[in-house]
């Protein structure tokens, strides 16, 4: 019995330290887009990362003998490709061509006030006072980062904060892909249904590449393709294996409040990769959406 309580203690050690290993991917993934961005346009390298994605899971799919979809359950899969990888990558690397990775990871941190204002409009939840208070806290604080955070020198940058605005609508975009996936993990377990969202976001994503031809990939130097990996193997597609498994040892709660912390690490990966200093707006702007998005999110 205390083998069995000793084991049980070090699987949730590890699972809890497989989450911050996620956290970590999830949050410098911001910058290492940044980083990215001046050699493959923002459209192509979405495709990119996720061809590698699609590669990984599928190889991790047929090797676990994952479930396989019915007919029936198709279109929602494709609709969460659609959503959830297509869209989503293609507003938010858009936007992080003018908005700063903290900020940018800051904003997407709002999903959480998205899936509980969606939870009530189409799932017919009920929503708590404290919930709405949540809602509009976190909301002012998007409002603080988009609008004085693009004030510089007195110089208003309407550039930035059209991108914090795309950022905003790509973190509304995974409310709704999340939303649709309640429906789906009521058949299939969660591997699956991002192996087959994963390839069908990744098939959509190509028109979106085309309107970028005639692209030069051969200007991509080896940094450039250690980026585009970094984000296809550990940030995409083991980052979401890990999270999946984590998800059956725990409880969703608790592996939500990891995701407070990806704004941190986004903004020490920037400082350091990217020379970029949070501004006191960002700061504040901060500090009021994880604390709406917590109050919103319970």
């Amino acid at each position: 019995m205390q083998l069995s309580r000793e084991t049980k203690k070090k699987s949730l050690v590890y699972c809890h330290l497989s989450l911050l290993l996620v956290i970590i991917f999830w949050g410098s993934s911001f910058a290492s887009i940044k980083v990215i961005l001046p050699q493959v346009p923002a459209n192509t390298l979405a495709l990119f990362r996720f061809i590698i994605a699609s590669v990984a899971l599928g190889i991790f799919f047929v090797v676990t003998k994952q479930p396989r979809p019915q007919k029936k359950h198709l279109p929602g899969m494709i609709f969460s490709g659609l959503s959830g990888i297509a869209v989503f990558n293609v507003l938010q690397n858009q936007g992080l061509r003018y908005a700063g990775a903290t900020d940018s990871a800051i904003l997407i941190a709002m999903s959480p006030v998205f899936i509980a204002l969606l939870s009530w409009l189409v799932l017919k939840e009920k929503i708590s006072r404290l919930q709405i208070l949540g809602i509009f806290i976190a909301f002012s604080g998007s409002v603080i980062i988009a609008t004085n955070g693009s004030v510089e020198n007195g110089v208003y940058d309407k550039l930035r904060l059209f991108g914090d605005l795309l950022v905003v609508l790509s973190s509304f975009v995974w409310a709704i892909f999340s939303i649709h996936l309640k429906k789906l993990l009521k058949h299939y377990p969660p591997t699956t249904i991002m192996t087959y969202s994963t390839i069908f976001g990744t098939i959509f994503l190509i028109p979106f590449s085309i309107m970028e031809f005639p692209v030069d990939i051969t200007s991509v130097n080896w940094a450039g393709w250690l980026n585009i990996l970094y984000l296809g193997l550990l940030a995409s597609a083991l980052g979401n294996l890990i999270w999946n498994a984590a998800l059956d040892k725990i409880s969703p709660v608790t592996a939500g409040a990891y995701l407070y912390l990806s704004p941190v690490v986004s903004a020490v990966v920037a400082f350091v990769l990217l020379h970029e200093t949070p501004t006191i707006y960002t700061i504040v702007g901060g500090i009021i959406i994880l604390f709406g998005t917590y109050l919103a999110s319970k």
